[in-house]
């Protein structure tokens, strides 16, 4: 492990203190507005997060503002929307020209629209825009690093001249719906680290849009922070990707791994990440002697009166009005309220429609393309649910008309479809990545959480078309990051297509995501031959095609899957206060409530199994 040593010779001469601050998968979340519910919020947005940044600017001399990737595309705001009077930078890079951004990097969903949307969006930016494992051709604008000359105050009150390295890294095997490959994170930076060196670079920072993964390095590996925090020539580390935050209560100790500094800054701009590294100048070289790193989260009393917060929102007041207007057009109706507050245990009739609409769009593409006459199913998640975003985020929707913002609130991410022919073997291992989120439940053991924290309730699907039970006294296949623990292990149980058993060599057409295809959340790759060449197509613009040519939404509430009786056990787990109103649309579901609301506003229930 690294530790910084102070330097008692280089201690008497020269030192600069340089503070970083950093953000991540702000997923163009720029005001603190849910478009969705239609009201604000107090816990996100980047001009929320603008008062932090401008706080934590006054306090140091020397300061760099960073971000780490994701932040294109992923709200409403802007997207899929008529562009209004001054919209020609993309609204993102607009913020961040106005915030005064020193560099960004590029995460995996910023090319979710394509290579030629991302091209378009950074041509406004004033900050180099990063990625050095992204194999793309010259004169993209893009580079795998800066180097960032700075005059800066020493601690003596004088001026020196400090070369600030940064680099930038994205998720590898990520691109490829955007037809761009990639290489490892670590090779990359084994390539690049020394040219930056040998370049003048005074201190480097790692951008690594990758959480926090394993300790031990793989090629191609999705989280790679610890591996990375071991190559000679990082001085600080900013991560992300994953929406976790580091450091954290429970997590290494003091925001350092291997001896480095590091941080993970949440998601949507909940929190800013602050480095602050001190570094002597000995012998014609400036060597990083000492660093600290921590968080900054966005609280409720943010200051509305804030000149940095206010001057954001300003600038994007008339998109924001644009944006809300846009999303109450009509699209369709609904019979019944659809809602995912219970989607852990099987209860979720949101994630229900957007599973009918991609298995009719399906239908079409397998008319239209003369695909193999197979079985059709559909797999899908519930991206709001609950977890970091709080227990107001899950997906609610009343009675009667649906609107874009229904649609909006159904599906979030510009996910593109995706069809692949599977085996009966496939979807086992497939199911068992999802359920592997769940801890597991001996006989008799009594009000064990269901899952961790930490875990993202949004890795756990359902596939609409079979039926299964899930047994938690069994050991899971996966880790909840989806690592294979032991390939022998099993929780799936009968395993059902139109009733009859799923056998492994049975085949299947599964419509899904780019996202899933591509290995994310670490669920199992497809092979090449399997992926179908569809025509791409947004879940949103579909979702939004299937609900404008209904006559009315009905569906049936029967569970895809439950949980297998595990004698004399049962589980808890937290979900919205609202959810005991809706408890009786799933008349099979046997929850209780446990509990009024926890300190974060949550209801803990508990599920006999």
């Amino acid at each position: 492990m690294r530790h910084f040593v102070q330097n008692p010779v280089a201690d008497q001469g020269v030192r600069v203190r340089l503070r970083v601050l950093a953000t991540t998968d702000l997923h163009m979340n720029i005001l603190p507005y849910d478009y969705h519910a239609d009201r604000s919020v107090s816990g996100w947005g980047l001009s929320r997060t603008a008062q932090l940044i401008d706080e934590a600017r006054g306090e140091a001399d020397n300061v760099i503002l960073v971000d780490n990737g994701d932040s294109l595309h992923g709200s409403v705001l802007g997207e899929r929307l008529p562009n209004v009077e001054n919209d020609l930078v993309h609204p993102m890079i607009r913020a961040m020209n106005h915030l005064n951004y020193d560099a960004m990097n590029l995460g995996n969903h910023d090319f979710d629209q394509g290579k030629h949307a991302v091209l378009k969006a950074i041509q406004g930016a004033d900050f180099p825009v990063l990625t050095a494992n992204a194999v793309l051709p010259e004169g993209t604008g893009i580079a795998p690093y800066a180097l960032l000359r700075r005059q800066v105050k020493d601690d003596r009150g004088g001026v020196q001249t400090l070369t600030i390295g940064v680099i930038g890294f994205l998720p590898p095997n990520s691109l490829h719906q955007a037809q761009i490959d990639t290489t490892d994170i670590l090779d990359a930076a084994r390539l690049y680290i020394p040219q930056m060196k040998a370049r003048g670079a005074d201190v480097i920072i790692a951008l690594a849009h990758s959480g926090l993964g394993e300790m031990v390095h793989r090629t191609d590996m999705e989280n790679v922070l610890h591996p990375l925090s071991t190559v000679p020539g990082v001085d600080a580390l900013i991560g992300g990707h994953t929406h976790q935050i580091f450091p954290a209560k429970g997590a290494e100790e003091d925001g350092v791994l291997n001896g480095i500094p590091a941080v993970v800054p949440g998601f949507w701009g909940s929190h800013l990440g602050v480095i602050d590294l001190s570094m002597d100048h000995h012998n014609g070289k400036w060597t990083v002697c000492d660093g600290a790193a921590s968080l900054r989260a966005v609280s409720d009393d943010s200051g509305d009166n804030n000149s940095a917060k206010n001057s954001v929102e300003t600038l994007f007041a008339e998109l924001h009005a644009a944006t809300r207007a846009a999303m109450q057009a009509r699209v369709g109706e609904t019979v019944q309220p659809l809602n995912n507050y219970f989607t852990l245990v099987g209860a979720d009739s949101a994630t229900r429609l957007v599973q009918h609409a991609m298995l009719d769009h399906a239908r079409l593409v397998q008319d239209a393309l003369d695909l193999p006459d197979l079985p059709l199913l559909a797999a899908s998640a519930a991206f709001k649910s609950g977890g970091f975003g709080g227990p107001d985020y899950y997906t609610a929707l009343r009675a009667g008309t649906m609107t874009q913002r229904s649609l909006a609130d159904l599906y979030m991410f510009p996910n593109s479809f995706a069809l692949v022919k599977v085996t009966g073997a496939f979807l086992r291992n497939w199911l068992e990545r999802s359920c592997s989120i769940f801890n597991q439940v001996l006989p008799g053991q009594g009000a064990v959480q269901l899952k961790d924290d930490g875990v993202p309730g949004y890795i756990h699907e359902s596939v609409l078309g079979l039926t299964y039970q899930v047994d938690l006294s069994q050991p899971a296949r996966f880790s909840p990051a989806g690592a294979l623990r032991k390939s022998d292990a099993g929780r799936l149980r009968s395993l059902r297509h139109e009733g009859r058993s799923v056998q492994d060599e049975d085949q299947f057409l599964l419509a899904t995501t780019d996202y899933r295809v591509l290995g994310g959340g670490n669920y199992p790759i497809p092979a090449p031959e399997d992926i179908l060449p569809v025509v791409p197509i947004e879940i949103r613009a579909l979702l939004t095609d299937y609900v404008a040519n209904q006559d009315r939404i009905v569906l049936d509430a029967t569970p895809i899957w439950q949980f297998q009786p595990v004698e004399g056990a049962s589980v808890w787990f937290r979900s919205s206060p609202k959810g005991r109103k809706v408890i009786k649309d799933y008349p099979w579901l046997r929850v209780n409530e446990l509990t009024g609301r926890d300190a974060r506003g949550f209801t803990c229930y508990e599920l006999p199994l």
